[in-house]
């Protein structure tokens, strides 16, 4: 092979190796989710939620679920703290021109927030929704195709020296939006 093939060889198999590269299917993510964001902060507690929305994509692994779970911290919303904490969690649908209810959204669930190896722990809630299921009243839920989300309320009891006893302090904190078909 002569010098100038050589180093002609060296700039093509790097553009064919970014042509395979860039051709090549990407692995699809089928699912919507934002962890660990702050929903309420006071001067001894941060409440942080997780909230997140899948649907199914054939030849993905993947279902029609939403999830949710809430966390206590310390002040500087870094250090776990045990509290008690309660969690609710909606899958809303778009109907073009509000956000309508589709499935969950009923009562609380309570737990204890705390640690384990992994980081903080918490109270945690997911639901199965189905696509165009219809109630005994005649109604759909969760329409058909279009846009859902995960609505998380995620709150913890702290102590309230004013009323002198404990109230629920917290937030709501959304998926982002799937599209589902």
């Amino acid at each position: 092979m002569s010098r100038r093939s050589t180093l002609l060889l060296g700039p093509l198999s790097t553009v064919l190796a970014l042509l395979l590269m860039t051709a090549q299917p990407q692995p699809a993510q089928a699912y919507t989710q934002r962890t660990y964001v702050t929903v309420a902060q006071g001067s001894s507690y941060c409440v942080q939620a997780t909230a997140g929305i899948d649907h199914v994509t054939p030849g993905v692994w993947s279902a029609n679920q939403a999830w949710g779970t809430a966390y206590a911290l310390e002040a500087d919303c870094v250090t776990p703290k045990v509290m008690n904490a309660k969690i609710n969690l909606q899958v809303q649908r778009w109907t073009g021109t509000v956000w309508q209810w589709c499935v969950g959204g009923g009562a609380w669930v309570y737990g204890t927030t705390g640690s384990d190896a992994w980081g903080p722990t918490g109270p945690s809630v997911n639901y199965s929704y189905e696509l165009g299921v219809t109630t005994p009243y005649g109604s759909t839920l969760c329409g058909g195709p279009g846009w859902y989300r995960a609505q998380v309320r995620a709150q913890v009891s702290v102590w309230d020296p004013f009323a002198a006893s404990y109230i629920w302090k917290g937030g709501t904190l959304y998926s982002g939006n799937e599209w589902v078909e």
